[in-house]
């Protein structure tokens, strides 16, 4: 058997599938990012405060940012071959590497962390490239987009032998760079023929995609359930207050994964690349805020027998608002039937109201159970009418199952 049965060219744009499946690989590549995402919940859950804050922000983006860029090259080109396993499992070793320094990414770890993250960098790099080697017709895109990353990872190596005041500048205009390139790819299409049909194919929101960004979800609404679980294994005596506030935690996760998968995952964005970017950009902030809802839920169970401090109310109302403002957004560019569309109407209304609501509840002392009961009863509005999206996609697939049979 020839070599290249086992170790394929990048899959060409044309070749792209259109009902494909995630694959076990990419369950599997998903999972390293669990620990990852944790760690740096876990560095907010113990600073809650406007710095710290602030650092998580922008670590997260710096994650989200090599998720997307390795799941996206894994959507387009990727085989079922050795030669995709192979780079998969070597982005997973620097992905491990970015966890172990991740806790103090923004200090001490900050060379293991950079070193690690211009690893996983270098090799995405070095496939997106390939992919305008093997395909003439894609590298008006692959070029530049490979260039741009290259220059990314440049200054994220270089940023270990620079001193510390320049260090993380240069790593906000790696993140800068990296964020920018598939709007200035959008703005070069419109002089390129070629580049415009490439960039239409890659645009394009499939199945595999929609699901993809659903596992994702999945993950950081994980991490809201194990900071309930990590915030009532660090008390040391369980009260009443303690456990209703373990339980008013997990609602809030369940309403979250409700409103998200009822509203968002049932329906593909409309057919144009402004609306795919907007719906893979929207996920940004989405996922930011449920992972913050984790860390903010840590702070309110420690506090579950007082009042938890201002930062702490902040964060944790402020993250949940902040998700379900930016399902709002999503839910305008999305393809509704037309059968939805009242519900889909309304409830794009209620989720935003509510999350209005929920960002102002953090300027409210109170107990901290009553504060995350009122939390939950607001979060609880959008639920209901996610869920008649639910109920009415359900007695569809029902009527016709009984009208095949």
């Amino acid at each position: 058997m020839k070599l290249r049965t086992w170790w394929q060219r990048p899959k060409r744009l044309r070749d792209r599938e259109i009902h494909r499946r995630v694959s076990f690989l990419e369950l599997f590549y998903d999972l390293v990012y669990v620990v990852l995402i944790a760690e740096f919940a876990h560095a907010l859950s113990g600073h809650v405060d406007p710095a710290h804050m602030g650092k998580f922000v922008f670590m997260f983006i710096l994650v989200w940012i090599a998720w997307v860029n390795g799941t996206m090259y894994h959507e387009l080109h990727g085989n079922e071959d050795l030669r995709t396993r192979f780079f998969t499992f070597a982005q997973m070793f620097t992905v491990a590497g970015m966890a172990v320094f991740a806790h103090n990414a923004i200090s001490d770890g900050a060379t293991g962390f950079a070193l690690c993250f211009a690893a996983y960098q270098l090799i995405l790099t070095w496939l997106w490239w390939r992919t305008g080697i093997h395909d003439p017709d894609h590298r008006p895109l692959s070029n530049p987009y490979s260039f741009a990353f290259l220059l990314s990872t440049a200054l994220f190596a270089g940023s270990v032998f620079s001193p510390e005041s320049w260090r993380f500048l240069m790593w906000g205009a790696a993140c800068l760079i990296s964020i920018v390139i598939p709007i200035l790819l959008l703005g070069l299409s419109h002089k390129n023929q070629a580049a415009q049909e490439q960039l239409n194919r890659s645009a394009k929101i499939h199945d595999s995609a929609i699901e993809r960004f659903g596992l994702l979800m999945i993950i950081v609404l994980g991490e809201i359930i194990a900071s309930v679980v990590r915030g009532v294994t660090g008390i040391h005596h369980i009260t009443v207050e303690v456990a209703l506030g373990a339980l008013l935690g997990m609602l809030i996760a369940i309403g979250l994964w409700w409103i998200y998968f009822d509203f968002i995952s049932r329906q593909k964005p409309r057919e144009s690349r402004a609306t795919s970017f907007g719906w893979l950009y929207m996920h940004l902030p989405i996922t930011l805020g449920v992972v913050a809802a984790g860390a903010g839920i840590v702070n309110a169970i420690e506090y579950a027998d007082s009042i938890i401090p201002v930062y702490g109310r902040h964060l944790l109302s402020g993250s949940i608002g902040l998700t379900l403002i930016c399902i709002f957004l999503l839910m305008q560019i999305l393809h509704i039937p037309k059968e939805y569309k009242h519900t889909y109407t309304w409830g794009s209304i209620i989720t935003i109201v509510s999350g209005v609501f929920l960002s102002a509840v953090g300027f409210i002392s109170i107990q901290t159970v009553l504060f995350l009961a009122i939390l939950v009863g607001i979060l609880l509005v959008p639920v209901f009418f996610s869920a008649m999206v639910w109920i009415k996609l359900s007695l569809k697939k029902m009527a016709s199952v009984q009208a095949n049979n």
